[in-house]
């Protein structure tokens, strides 16, 4: 039964997941805040403040029509 299943994306660009039927859910990684601590930490190795290791940052999951509440 279509009730018995779910479909998640991923990306979360809004255009397209809201205008799905039905709206699909997905996970936002947070593409902006990705580039700008991209940029920050080239900023800093160019002016000789390198800085090596993981850089993480936190993804949201956005819950729509295309997945049922836990």
């Amino acid at each position: 039964m279509p009730s018995d299943v779910a479909v998640m994306g991923h990306d979360n660009w809004e255009h397209i997941a809201t205008q799905a039927r039905p709206p699909l859910s997905t996970i936002d990684m947070r593409l902006e805040m990705v580039g700008r601590r991209a940029a920050e930490l080239l900023f800093e190795a160019i002016s000789g403040d390198a800085e090596s290791g993981l850089h993480a940052v936190p993804t949201k999951l956005v819950t729509r029509g295309s997945t049922a509440l836990a």
